[in-house]
């Protein structure tokens, strides 16, 4: 992530919990309105099959990070747990680090 490319406001809500609205559900994952410069992803990996996301739909969920390949904030929900803790829970070592 470039500094640059984010205001310090943004930048301060990393880590945090953010609301906001659907504006579409995808295979791939859902694309959410944060309200800010670029819009939030939830990666598929994060959606269980029961989940329902539908347009319009508010949401909180935890901002991880920005991912400047992507152009995205990628969100998680509370629910779920970071992907690279999963893997270490499931004995994967740290290798991409």
């Amino acid at each position: 992530m470039t500094n640059e490319q984010l205001s310090e406001h943004e930048q301060g809500l990393i880590g945090e919990i953010v609301d906001g609205e659907v504006e579409a559900a995808f295979r791939w994952g859902v694309i959410v309105n944060l309200g800010l410069s670029r819009v939030g992803l939830i990666d598929a990996l994060y959606v269980d099959d029961e989940d329902n996301y539908q347009l319009g739909d508010r949401v909180s969920c935890y901002l991880d990070c920005f991912d400047e390949q992507k152009d995205k904030f990628i969100l998680r929900p509370p629910s779920q747990i970071p992907l690279a803790e999963r893997l270490r829970r499931g004995g994967v070592n740290s290798w991409w680090e």
